[in-house]
């Protein structure tokens, strides 16, 4: 009867011991799989690391003003507002530049003698295809980085698969939410919520946030949809002086699309 009741007693011991393994395996899960400051810490280096970047890209939009063919694009960004695209033919010759900057935005197509200029690169982006995409998300989107701006202030939680994370810039109308997945701590989805309706970034695979690059991106929203290629992208220790200050051949027409409406024939 003795040695009975030790063995009762020894496989309740083990249940209770298994039970509590399985709380705890499932609570590393639902958190993310890596404790908060490690976590912290990776997306804190990817900023970090990613202060710079060039790539090769492929695009294709469809919006308001019709569709973008998928079209080659090399470009450079210093996040978080300086941004160059230059779009390439199927001969690798250049059909236009796309350049933003903390000053002005600007797209030049040699082939109309235009060139169109805004205040801001959201409102360029909208005349050219009907796109409201913020720039700043953009930038930061293709590289697969949460701007450090938003570190300090994200509100955490977990998820059945992962974690969650929220901020808001007091600047800025929208809510950035992120969705991460835990094995690996990858990123899934940026998702922008405002009075004026949503925007989604959705990669495709999931970019692992300690040593991956994406691939794939799809940005949408109602009415529209942007989806972005990764061929190549690197980080740029220091960015070539003179790549945001260009200059443009003489009588070129100019068109400020913050007076004017679009008059473009597109890319």
């Amino acid at each position: 009867m003795k040695c009975l009741g030790g063995i009762v007693l020894l496989a309740a011991l083990t249940l209770v011991g298994l039970a509590g393994c399985a709380r705890r395996v499932g609570m590393e899960a639902s958190t993310g799989g890596l404790p908060d400051h490690t976590r912290a810490a990776i997306l804190e280096e990817r900023a970090r690391q990613w202060e710079a970047y060039q790539g090769l890209l492929r695009i294709s939009a469809e919006g308001a003003k019709g569709s973008l063919r998928r079209v080659r694009a090399m470009v450079v960004a210093a996040p978080p507002d300086m941004l160059r695209i230059e779009v390439l033919s199927p001969f690798g010759q250049s059909v236009g530049l796309l350049l933003f900057t903390r000053d002005e935005a600007s797209l030049w197509i040699p082939s109309e003698k235009a060139i169109y200029t805004a205040g801001r690169a959201e409102t360029l982006i909208r005349h050219l295809l009907g796109i409201p995409i913020p720039m700043e998300t953009f930038i930061h989107s293709i590289a697969g980085v949460v701007p450090r701006k938003y570190l300090q202030r994200l509100r955490e939680q977990p998820t059945g698969s992962g974690w969650q994370a929220r901020s808001q810039d007091p600047t800025e109308p929208w809510m950035t939410t992120w969705e991460f997945g835990s094995n690996p701590f990858s990123l899934q989805q940026i998702r922008l919520t405002g009075e004026s309706g949503s925007i989604t970034v959705d990669y495709d695979p999931p970019v692992d946030l300690a040593r991956g690059t994406p691939d794939r991106l799809v940005f949408a929203s109602t009415g529209w949809k942007l989806e972005v290629k990764v061929d190549q992208i690197q980080i740029v220790k220091e960015v070539q002086s003179g790549t945001f200050q260009v200059s443009y051949p003489s009588g070129l027409r100019r068109i400020d699309l913050d007076r004017e409406g679009w008059k473009g024939t597109g890319l």
